[in-house]
Protein backbone atom coordinates (compact mmCIF):
# COMPACT_ATOMS: atom_id res chain seq x y z
CA UNK A 1 0.00 0.00 0.00
CA UNK A 2 2.87 2.68 0.82
CA UNK A 3 4.20 1.91 -2.72
CA UNK A 4 1.25 2.28 -4.06
CA UNK A 5 0.93 5.75 -2.45
CA UNK A 6 4.38 6.98 -3.17
CA UNK A 7 4.18 5.58 -7.01
CA UNK A 8 0.98 8.60 -7.08
CA UNK A 9 2.84 10.42 -5.77
CA UNK A 10 5.54 10.28 -7.95
CA UNK A 11 3.46 10.03 -11.04
CA UNK A 12 0.47 13.23 -10.33
CA UNK A 13 -0.50 12.12 -14.19
CA UNK A 14 -1.24 8.67 -13.49
CA UNK A 15 -3.13 9.84 -9.75
CA UNK A 16 -5.27 12.10 -11.49
CA UNK A 17 -5.92 10.03 -14.31
CA UNK A 18 -7.29 7.33 -11.54
CA UNK A 19 -8.88 9.54 -9.33
CA UNK A 20 -11.02 11.28 -12.63
CA UNK A 21 -11.58 7.76 -13.70
CA UNK A 22 -13.18 6.49 -10.11
CA UNK A 23 -15.27 9.45 -10.05
CA UNK A 24 -16.61 9.08 -13.95
CA UNK A 25 -17.16 5.24 -13.30
CA UNK A 26 -19.03 6.14 -10.13
CA UNK A 27 -21.55 8.08 -12.15
CA UNK A 28 -21.65 6.08 -15.21
CA UNK A 29 -23.26 3.45 -12.30
CA UNK A 30 -25.53 6.23 -11.45
CA UNK A 31 -26.81 6.41 -15.08
CA UNK A 32 -27.72 2.84 -14.98
CA UNK A 33 -29.21 2.54 -12.23
CA UNK A 34 -31.43 5.44 -11.95
CA UNK A 35 -35.31 4.68 -12.43
CA UNK A 36 -35.71 8.39 -13.17
CA UNK A 37 -36.87 8.58 -16.98
CA UNK A 38 -34.86 10.93 -19.82
CA UNK A 39 -36.62 14.48 -19.88
CA UNK A 40 -37.72 15.83 -22.88
CA UNK A 41 -34.46 18.27 -23.89
CA UNK A 42 -32.52 15.05 -23.77
CA UNK A 43 -35.67 13.25 -25.91
CA UNK A 44 -35.35 16.04 -28.56
CA UNK A 45 -31.29 15.59 -28.82
CA UNK A 46 -32.26 12.12 -29.18
CA UNK A 47 -34.56 12.49 -31.59
CA UNK A 48 -31.73 14.46 -33.88
CA UNK A 49 -29.53 11.69 -33.50
CA UNK A 50 -31.41 9.89 -35.55
CA UNK A 51 -30.84 11.64 -38.75
CA UNK A 52 -26.81 12.90 -38.36
CA UNK A 53 -26.42 16.56 -39.83
CA UNK A 54 -24.60 19.44 -39.35
CA UNK A 55 -27.30 21.40 -37.17
CA UNK A 56 -30.05 21.13 -35.82
CA UNK A 57 -33.08 24.19 -34.59
CA UNK A 58 -32.09 25.37 -31.71
CA UNK A 59 -28.58 23.86 -31.16
CA UNK A 60 -25.07 23.09 -32.94
CA UNK A 61 -24.64 19.36 -33.98
CA UNK A 62 -21.90 17.88 -31.80
CA UNK A 63 -24.48 16.56 -28.91
CA UNK A 64 -26.58 14.82 -31.29
CA UNK A 65 -23.38 12.81 -32.72
CA UNK A 66 -22.41 12.16 -29.23
CA UNK A 67 -25.93 10.52 -28.27
CA UNK A 68 -25.72 8.78 -31.69
CA UNK A 69 -22.41 6.92 -31.56
CA UNK A 70 -23.17 5.04 -27.86
CA UNK A 71 -26.74 4.67 -28.80
CA UNK A 72 -26.01 2.97 -32.21
CA UNK A 73 -23.86 0.43 -29.87
CA UNK A 74 -26.25 0.01 -26.86
CA UNK A 75 -29.35 0.67 -28.02
CA UNK A 76 -31.90 3.65 -27.49
CA UNK A 77 -32.22 3.29 -23.76
CA UNK A 78 -32.23 6.28 -21.27
CA UNK A 79 -28.58 5.04 -20.19
CA UNK A 80 -27.43 4.73 -23.61
CA UNK A 81 -28.49 8.56 -24.29
CA UNK A 82 -26.49 10.02 -21.02
CA UNK A 83 -23.65 7.53 -21.67
CA UNK A 84 -21.28 10.19 -22.72
CA UNK A 85 -22.35 12.92 -20.00
CA UNK A 86 -20.03 11.59 -16.92
CA UNK A 87 -17.27 10.26 -19.42
CA UNK A 88 -17.30 14.19 -21.12
CA UNK A 89 -16.84 15.95 -17.85
CA UNK A 90 -14.03 13.14 -16.83
CA UNK A 91 -12.16 14.65 -19.84
CA UNK A 92 -12.78 18.34 -18.55
CA UNK A 93 -11.68 17.55 -15.44
CA UNK A 94 -8.67 16.03 -16.75
CA UNK A 95 -8.10 19.12 -19.12
CA UNK A 96 -8.55 21.47 -15.81
CA UNK A 97 -5.57 19.35 -14.23
CA UNK A 98 -2.96 19.56 -17.29
CA UNK A 99 -3.77 23.04 -17.66
CA UNK A 100 -3.42 23.70 -13.11
CA UNK A 101 0.10 22.05 -13.90
CA UNK A 102 1.16 23.58 -16.59
CA UNK A 103 0.15 27.00 -15.43
CA UNK A 104 1.22 26.25 -11.34
CA UNK A 105 2.26 22.84 -10.37
CA UNK A 106 0.42 19.37 -10.10
CA UNK A 107 -0.81 19.87 -6.65
CA UNK A 108 -2.98 22.86 -8.50
CA UNK A 109 -4.00 20.66 -10.93
CA UNK A 110 -5.57 18.30 -8.85
CA UNK A 111 -7.24 20.36 -6.81
CA UNK A 112 -8.78 22.01 -10.20
CA UNK A 113 -9.82 18.23 -11.15
CA UNK A 114 -11.39 17.59 -8.37
CA UNK A 115 -13.05 21.44 -7.63
CA UNK A 116 -14.62 20.63 -10.98
CA UNK A 117 -15.98 17.44 -10.67
CA UNK A 118 -17.60 17.81 -7.27
CA UNK A 119 -19.52 21.37 -8.69
CA UNK A 120 -22.69 20.63 -7.51
CA UNK A 121 -24.05 21.82 -11.34
CA UNK A 122 -21.70 18.94 -12.47
CA UNK A 123 -22.90 16.43 -10.20
CA UNK A 124 -26.33 17.05 -12.34
CA UNK A 125 -24.50 17.69 -15.37
CA UNK A 126 -23.11 14.33 -15.39
CA UNK A 127 -26.44 12.40 -15.28
CA UNK A 128 -28.58 14.20 -18.19
CA UNK A 129 -27.40 14.55 -21.49
CA UNK A 130 -26.99 18.29 -21.97
CA UNK A 131 -25.11 20.41 -24.08
CA UNK A 132 -23.08 21.90 -21.25
CA UNK A 133 -21.62 18.21 -20.49
CA UNK A 134 -20.55 18.60 -24.04
CA UNK A 135 -19.76 21.91 -24.39
CA UNK A 136 -17.37 22.05 -21.36
CA UNK A 137 -14.97 19.59 -22.11
CA UNK A 138 -14.26 21.00 -25.04
CA UNK A 139 -14.04 24.76 -23.43
CA UNK A 140 -11.25 22.80 -20.89
CA UNK A 141 -9.63 21.93 -23.71
CA UNK A 142 -9.34 25.34 -25.15
CA UNK A 143 -8.08 26.79 -21.89
CA UNK A 144 -5.57 24.34 -22.09
CA UNK A 145 -4.41 24.07 -25.68
CA UNK A 146 -4.48 28.06 -25.12
CA UNK A 147 -2.13 28.60 -22.41
CA UNK A 148 0.31 25.86 -24.41
CA UNK A 149 -0.12 28.18 -27.36
CA UNK A 150 1.04 31.10 -24.82
CA UNK A 151 4.00 28.98 -23.32
CA UNK A 152 5.21 27.91 -26.92
CA UNK A 153 3.78 29.70 -29.87
CA UNK A 154 3.69 27.62 -32.77
CA UNK A 155 1.37 26.20 -36.04
CA UNK A 156 0.79 22.86 -33.97
CA UNK A 157 0.06 24.29 -30.68
CA UNK A 158 -2.23 26.83 -32.74
CA UNK A 159 -4.01 23.91 -34.82
CA UNK A 160 -5.27 22.54 -31.41
CA UNK A 161 -6.77 25.73 -30.12
CA UNK A 162 -8.17 26.03 -33.17
CA UNK A 163 -9.15 22.45 -32.89
CA UNK A 164 -10.95 22.89 -29.19
CA UNK A 165 -12.76 26.36 -30.23
CA UNK A 166 -14.01 24.87 -33.38
CA UNK A 167 -15.13 21.69 -31.21
CA UNK A 168 -17.01 24.06 -28.50
CA UNK A 169 -18.77 26.27 -31.22
CA UNK A 170 -20.48 22.98 -32.24
CA UNK A 171 -21.36 22.07 -28.73
CA UNK A 172 -23.26 25.43 -28.11
CA UNK A 173 -22.68 28.98 -28.97
CA UNK A 174 -21.63 30.35 -26.00
CA UNK A 175 -17.67 28.97 -26.43
CA UNK A 176 -18.14 32.79 -28.51
CA UNK A 177 -16.72 33.67 -24.90
CA UNK A 178 -13.55 31.95 -25.71
CA UNK A 179 -12.66 34.67 -28.17
CA UNK A 180 -14.06 37.23 -25.78
CA UNK A 181 -11.62 35.70 -23.37
CA UNK A 182 -8.29 35.34 -25.13
CA UNK A 183 -8.93 38.80 -26.55
CA UNK A 184 -8.84 40.32 -23.00
CA UNK A 185 -5.47 37.96 -22.02
CA UNK A 186 -3.59 39.70 -25.02
CA UNK A 187 -4.76 42.81 -23.66
CA UNK A 188 -3.10 41.72 -19.81
CA UNK A 189 -0.48 39.31 -20.94
CA UNK A 190 2.51 39.99 -23.03
CA UNK A 191 3.42 36.79 -23.64
CA UNK A 192 -0.77 35.91 -24.99
CA UNK A 193 -0.64 38.62 -27.27
CA UNK A 194 2.48 37.61 -28.81
CA UNK A 195 1.02 33.93 -28.88
CA UNK A 196 -2.00 35.09 -30.82
CA UNK A 197 -0.37 37.69 -33.03
CA UNK A 198 2.11 34.52 -34.12
CA UNK A 199 1.66 31.71 -37.16
CA UNK A 200 0.05 29.64 -34.22
CA UNK A 201 -2.38 32.26 -33.50
CA UNK A 202 -3.54 32.20 -37.35
CA UNK A 203 -3.57 28.63 -37.10
CA UNK A 204 -5.51 28.34 -34.42
CA UNK A 205 -8.24 30.80 -36.35
CA UNK A 206 -7.98 29.23 -39.48
CA UNK A 207 -8.32 25.97 -38.15
CA UNK A 208 -11.81 26.87 -35.93
CA UNK A 209 -13.03 28.52 -38.77
CA UNK A 210 -12.85 25.39 -40.79
CA UNK A 211 -14.05 23.21 -38.03
CA UNK A 212 -17.35 25.20 -37.85
CA UNK A 213 -17.68 26.00 -41.22
CA UNK A 214 -20.11 23.09 -42.18
CA UNK A 215 -22.77 24.44 -39.26
CA UNK A 216 -22.13 28.28 -40.56
CA UNK A 217 -23.11 26.57 -43.93
CA UNK A 218 -26.10 24.76 -43.21
CA UNK A 219 -27.01 27.58 -41.03
CA UNK A 220 -26.84 29.50 -44.24
CA UNK A 221 -29.04 27.38 -45.58
CA UNK A 222 -31.66 26.77 -43.30
CA UNK A 223 -32.27 30.51 -42.55
CA UNK A 224 -29.84 30.90 -39.95
CA UNK A 225 -32.58 28.70 -38.00
CA UNK A 226 -29.81 27.76 -34.89
CA UNK A 227 -28.83 31.44 -34.27
CA UNK A 228 -32.01 32.87 -34.60
CA UNK A 229 -32.92 30.58 -31.81
CA UNK A 230 -30.20 31.39 -29.93
CA UNK A 231 -30.83 35.18 -29.95
CA UNK A 232 -34.40 34.82 -29.02
CA UNK A 233 -33.31 33.15 -25.72
CA UNK A 234 -31.55 35.91 -24.86
CA UNK A 235 -35.14 37.36 -24.65
CA UNK A 236 -34.02 41.06 -25.30
CA UNK A 237 -37.44 42.45 -26.36
CA UNK A 238 -38.57 41.91 -22.68
CA UNK A 239 -35.37 43.77 -21.59
CA UNK A 240 -36.10 45.88 -18.56
CA UNK A 241 -34.47 46.56 -14.85
CA UNK A 242 -34.76 44.78 -11.79
CA UNK A 243 -31.59 45.55 -9.87
CA UNK A 244 -33.17 42.88 -7.31
CA UNK A 245 -32.65 39.63 -10.01
CA UNK A 246 -28.76 39.98 -8.48
CA UNK A 247 -29.93 38.14 -5.29
CA UNK A 248 -31.58 35.26 -7.57
CA UNK A 249 -28.22 35.12 -9.80
CA UNK A 250 -26.32 34.92 -6.68
CA UNK A 251 -28.30 31.68 -5.40
CA UNK A 252 -28.63 30.52 -8.77
CA UNK A 253 -24.43 30.65 -9.12
CA UNK A 254 -24.38 29.23 -5.98
CA UNK A 255 -26.50 26.12 -6.58
CA UNK A 256 -23.88 25.69 -9.85
CA UNK A 257 -20.28 26.06 -8.61
CA UNK A 258 -21.44 26.00 -4.64
CA UNK A 259 -21.85 28.45 -1.62
CA UNK A 260 -18.78 28.43 -0.26
CA UNK A 261 -16.63 28.22 -3.59
CA UNK A 262 -17.99 31.22 -5.09
CA UNK A 263 -17.92 33.12 -2.36
CA UNK A 264 -14.54 32.79 -2.07
CA UNK A 265 -14.35 33.22 -5.29
CA UNK A 266 -15.69 36.57 -5.98
CA UNK A 267 -14.09 37.76 -2.52
CA UNK A 268 -10.56 36.95 -4.14
CA UNK A 269 -11.50 38.85 -7.74
CA UNK A 270 -10.69 42.10 -5.67
CA UNK A 271 -7.32 41.25 -4.67
CA UNK A 272 -5.52 38.87 -7.23
CA UNK A 273 -3.75 42.71 -8.45
CA UNK A 274 -2.45 42.94 -4.99
CA UNK A 275 -1.41 39.19 -4.24
CA UNK A 276 1.67 37.08 -5.12
CA UNK A 277 4.80 37.64 -7.49
CA UNK A 278 4.04 39.44 -10.74
CA UNK A 279 4.16 36.18 -12.61
CA UNK A 280 1.62 34.87 -10.36
CA UNK A 281 -0.83 37.61 -10.58
CA UNK A 282 -0.59 37.70 -14.73
CA UNK A 283 -1.60 33.82 -14.37
CA UNK A 284 -4.60 34.65 -12.15
CA UNK A 285 -5.28 37.89 -14.47
CA UNK A 286 -5.33 35.08 -17.33
CA UNK A 287 -7.79 32.97 -15.98
CA UNK A 288 -10.06 35.95 -14.48
CA UNK A 289 -10.18 36.79 -18.19
CA UNK A 290 -12.02 33.77 -19.34
CA UNK A 291 -14.48 34.08 -16.32
CA UNK A 292 -15.16 37.21 -15.78
CA UNK A 293 -16.86 37.46 -19.60
CA UNK A 294 -19.78 35.01 -18.72
CA UNK A 295 -20.53 35.81 -15.08
CA UNK A 296 -21.33 39.63 -16.32
CA UNK A 297 -22.76 39.00 -19.25
CA UNK A 298 -25.41 36.45 -16.94
CA UNK A 299 -25.62 39.17 -14.76
CA UNK A 300 -26.46 42.07 -16.92
CA UNK A 301 -28.69 39.55 -18.60
CA UNK A 302 -30.45 38.44 -15.66
CA UNK A 303 -30.91 41.83 -14.23
CA UNK A 304 -32.65 43.58 -18.06
CA UNK A 305 -34.54 40.54 -18.65
CA UNK A 306 -34.30 36.72 -17.46
CA UNK A 307 -31.23 33.92 -17.75
CA UNK A 308 -30.64 30.40 -16.62
CA UNK A 309 -28.26 29.43 -14.04
CA UNK A 310 -26.15 27.27 -16.39
CA UNK A 311 -25.73 30.05 -18.93
CA UNK A 312 -22.72 31.16 -16.78
CA UNK A 313 -21.29 27.96 -17.15
CA UNK A 314 -18.20 28.74 -19.04
CA UNK A 315 -16.70 30.51 -16.52
CA UNK A 316 -16.32 27.82 -13.89
CA UNK A 317 -13.72 25.75 -15.51
CA UNK A 318 -11.12 27.97 -15.46
CA UNK A 319 -12.59 29.55 -11.75
CA UNK A 320 -11.73 25.80 -10.63
CA UNK A 321 -8.38 26.40 -11.58
CA UNK A 322 -8.30 29.82 -9.85
CA UNK A 323 -9.23 28.40 -6.71
CA UNK A 324 -7.10 25.21 -7.15
CA UNK A 325 -4.10 27.92 -7.29
CA UNK A 326 -5.01 29.52 -3.96
CA UNK A 327 -5.56 26.35 -1.62
CA UNK A 328 -1.73 26.49 -0.64
CA UNK A 329 -0.94 30.10 -1.35
CA UNK A 330 -3.40 32.02 0.60
CA UNK A 331 -5.36 31.97 3.42
CA UNK A 332 -8.67 30.69 2.10
CA UNK A 333 -6.83 27.32 1.63
CA UNK A 334 -8.77 25.71 4.29
CA UNK A 335 -12.39 27.51 3.33
CA UNK A 336 -11.57 26.40 -0.24
CA UNK A 337 -11.37 22.75 1.19
CA UNK A 338 -14.30 23.55 3.29
CA UNK A 339 -16.40 24.29 0.40
CA UNK A 340 -15.14 21.43 -1.61
CA UNK A 341 -16.10 19.04 1.21
CA UNK A 342 -19.81 20.99 1.26
CA UNK A 343 -20.11 20.36 -3.00
CA UNK A 344 -18.82 16.78 -1.98
CA UNK A 345 -22.37 15.95 0.27
CA UNK A 346 -24.83 18.18 -2.28
CA UNK A 347 -23.61 15.65 -4.49
CA UNK A 348 -23.69 12.66 -2.65
CA UNK A 349 -27.45 13.79 -1.52
CA UNK A 350 -28.28 14.04 -5.10
CA UNK A 351 -26.93 10.94 -5.49
CA UNK A 352 -29.60 9.66 -3.07
CA UNK A 353 -32.01 11.48 -4.94
CA UNK A 354 -31.43 10.02 -8.43
CA UNK A 355 -31.44 6.59 -7.49
CA UNK A 356 -34.05 6.77 -4.99
CA UNK A 357 -36.69 8.76 -5.85
CA UNK A 358 -39.04 8.47 -3.10
CA UNK A 359 -36.81 9.99 -0.95
CA UNK A 360 -37.21 13.12 -2.90
CA UNK A 361 -40.97 12.81 -2.29
CA UNK A 362 -40.73 12.13 1.08
CA UNK A 363 -38.84 15.11 1.80
CA UNK A 364 -41.01 17.42 -0.33
CA UNK A 365 -38.51 17.81 -3.54
CA UNK A 366 -40.60 15.50 -6.02
CA UNK A 367 -41.11 18.97 -8.15
CA UNK A 368 -37.28 18.92 -8.91
CA UNK A 369 -37.64 15.63 -10.36
CA UNK A 370 -41.03 16.01 -11.95
CA UNK A 371 -39.78 16.61 -15.82
CA UNK A 372 -38.33 13.18 -15.50
CA UNK A 373 -40.82 10.70 -14.62
CA UNK A 374 -44.41 9.84 -15.94
CA UNK A 375 -43.59 10.03 -19.68
CA UNK A 376 -43.47 6.04 -20.62
CA UNK A 377 -47.19 6.16 -18.74
CA UNK A 378 -47.92 9.55 -20.63
CA UNK A 379 -47.15 7.72 -24.30
CA UNK A 380 -49.17 4.60 -22.69
CA UNK A 381 -52.14 6.00 -21.96
CA UNK A 382 -52.53 8.31 -25.21
CA UNK A 383 -51.33 5.28 -26.71
CA UNK A 384 -54.69 3.45 -25.66
CA UNK A 385 -57.04 6.61 -25.71
CA UNK A 386 -56.00 7.07 -29.63
CA UNK A 387 -56.36 3.59 -30.24
CA UNK A 388 -59.87 3.61 -28.89
CA UNK A 389 -61.17 6.58 -30.89
CA UNK A 390 -59.28 5.53 -34.03
CA UNK A 391 -57.39 8.69 -33.88
CA UNK A 392 -55.81 9.63 -36.69
CA UNK A 393 -53.10 12.12 -35.41
CA UNK A 394 -51.96 13.02 -31.75
CA UNK A 395 -51.31 16.51 -31.32
CA UNK A 396 -49.49 18.77 -28.66
CA UNK A 397 -49.69 21.99 -27.40
CA UNK A 398 -46.13 22.18 -25.46
CA UNK A 399 -43.00 20.99 -26.83
CA UNK A 400 -42.17 19.03 -23.73
CA UNK A 401 -45.14 16.70 -23.82
CA UNK A 402 -44.48 15.88 -27.75
CA UNK A 403 -40.21 15.14 -27.39
CA UNK A 404 -41.46 12.73 -23.68
CA UNK A 405 -44.11 11.04 -26.07
CA UNK A 406 -42.02 10.83 -29.21
CA UNK A 407 -39.23 9.07 -27.31
CA UNK A 408 -41.36 6.76 -25.06
CA UNK A 409 -43.86 6.36 -27.72
CA UNK A 410 -41.01 5.02 -30.61
CA UNK A 411 -42.45 1.40 -29.75
CA UNK A 412 -46.01 2.09 -29.70
CA UNK A 413 -48.37 1.64 -32.42
CA UNK A 414 -48.92 5.35 -32.08
CA UNK A 415 -50.77 7.80 -34.76
CA UNK A 416 -48.07 10.59 -36.04
CA UNK A 417 -47.40 13.02 -33.49
CA UNK A 418 -47.92 16.54 -33.99
CA UNK A 419 -47.85 19.96 -32.48
CA UNK A 420 -49.57 22.72 -32.76
CA UNK A 421 -48.28 26.52 -33.41
CA UNK A 422 -48.95 29.25 -31.89
CA UNK A 423 -47.63 31.75 -34.58
CA UNK A 424 -46.95 30.91 -38.38
CA UNK A 425 -43.86 29.53 -37.79
CA UNK A 426 -42.15 26.86 -36.12
CA UNK A 427 -40.61 28.00 -32.38
CA UNK A 428 -39.49 25.18 -31.76
CA UNK A 429 -38.10 21.40 -33.16
CA UNK A 430 -41.07 19.85 -32.12
CA UNK A 431 -43.58 22.49 -34.21
CA UNK A 432 -41.25 21.92 -37.06
CA UNK A 433 -41.05 18.08 -37.15
CA UNK A 434 -44.71 17.78 -35.95
CA UNK A 435 -46.23 19.22 -38.77
CA UNK A 436 -50.02 18.51 -39.77
CA UNK A 437 -49.90 16.62 -42.86
CA UNK A 438 -53.09 16.73 -45.52
CA UNK A 439 -55.58 14.03 -44.41
CA UNK A 440 -54.31 13.67 -41.17
CA UNK A 441 -57.14 15.55 -39.70
CA UNK A 442 -60.05 13.36 -40.24
CA UNK A 443 -59.81 12.46 -36.02
CA UNK A 444 -57.19 14.10 -34.13
CA UNK A 445 -56.44 13.51 -30.42
CA UNK A 446 -55.78 16.99 -28.75
CA UNK A 447 -53.54 16.13 -25.51
CA UNK A 448 -53.53 20.24 -24.03
CA UNK A 449 -51.11 21.45 -21.52
CA UNK A 450 -51.80 25.03 -22.18
CA UNK A 451 -55.29 26.86 -21.18
CA UNK A 452 -54.50 30.10 -22.50
CA UNK A 453 -54.16 27.94 -26.02
CA UNK A 454 -57.23 26.28 -26.06
CA UNK A 455 -59.40 28.79 -27.20
CA UNK A 456 -57.48 29.44 -30.25
CA UNK A 457 -57.12 25.68 -31.17
CA UNK A 458 -60.85 25.04 -31.53
CA UNK A 459 -60.49 28.19 -33.66
CA UNK A 460 -58.20 26.16 -35.85
CA UNK A 461 -60.62 23.37 -36.18
CA UNK A 462 -63.94 22.59 -38.05
CA UNK A 463 -64.94 19.99 -35.23
CA UNK A 464 -64.22 19.56 -31.40
CA UNK A 465 -65.40 17.96 -28.95
CA UNK A 466 -64.38 17.16 -25.51
CA UNK A 467 -63.07 13.92 -24.02
CA UNK A 468 -62.07 14.58 -20.66
CA UNK A 469 -58.71 14.54 -18.94
CA UNK A 470 -55.71 12.33 -18.42
CA UNK A 471 -53.72 12.71 -15.44
CA UNK A 472 -50.27 10.98 -14.60
CA UNK A 473 -49.13 10.81 -11.62
CA UNK A 474 -45.13 12.62 -10.75
CA UNK A 475 -44.94 11.96 -7.23
CA UNK A 476 -47.03 13.48 -4.10
CA UNK A 477 -49.18 16.06 -5.14
CA UNK A 478 -48.10 16.90 -8.06
CA UNK A 479 -49.21 15.59 -11.59
CA UNK A 480 -49.33 15.88 -15.37
CA UNK A 481 -52.10 16.78 -16.48
CA UNK A 482 -53.42 17.16 -20.14
CA UNK A 483 -57.19 18.34 -21.57
CA UNK A 484 -57.99 16.05 -23.94
CA UNK A 485 -60.05 16.68 -27.44
CA UNK A 486 -61.12 14.78 -30.63
CA UNK A 487 -61.04 17.10 -33.70
CA UNK A 488 -61.36 17.49 -37.26
CA UNK A 489 -60.68 19.61 -40.13
CA UNK A 490 -57.91 21.40 -39.40
CA UNK A 491 -57.40 24.97 -41.00
CA UNK A 492 -55.03 27.05 -38.90
CA UNK A 493 -56.60 30.58 -38.98
CA UNK A 494 -53.83 33.54 -39.88
CA UNK A 495 -51.47 34.69 -36.92
CA UNK A 496 -52.24 38.39 -37.80
CA UNK A 497 -52.85 41.25 -35.38
CA UNK A 498 -55.96 40.88 -35.86
CA UNK A 499 -56.02 36.97 -34.20
CA UNK A 500 -54.03 37.94 -31.52
CA UNK A 501 -56.11 40.59 -30.69
CA UNK A 502 -59.23 38.46 -30.43
CA UNK A 503 -57.52 36.25 -28.12
CA UNK A 504 -55.70 38.40 -25.34
CA UNK A 505 -56.59 37.27 -22.24
CA UNK A 506 -58.79 34.41 -23.55
CA UNK A 507 -57.98 30.43 -21.52
CA UNK A 508 -59.75 27.47 -21.44
CA UNK A 509 -59.13 25.50 -17.77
Amino acid sequence: MTRTMDTLRAKPVLAAGLAILAVTAFRLIIVIATPLEIGPDEAQYWRWSRTLDWGYYSKPPLIAWLIAAPTAIFGDAEWAIRFMAPVLHGLAAFFLFCLGRSAFDARTGIWAAAIYLLMPGVWLSSTIMSTDAVLLPMWAAALFALWRLRTAPGIANGALVGLAIGLAMLAKYAALYLFVGAALAAIFDRDMRRALLSLGGLAALAVALLVLAPNLIWNAANGFETVSHTADNANLAAAGFNITHVVSYIGDQMAVFGPITLLVLFAGFALIAARGAPETRIREIWLLCFIAPPLLTILVQEIMSRAHANWAATAYPASAVLLASWTARTRWGAAIKAGVALNLTIGLAFVVLWLAPSVADTAGGSNLIKRVRGWDQTAADLGQIALEHDASALMFDERENWHGVDYYGRNLNLPPIRAWRVTDHPRSHAEEAGTMLPGEDRAVLIASYRPDFRPRIRADFDTIESLGTLTVPLGPNRNRVLKLYLASGYHPLPRTAEYEASFEGKRED
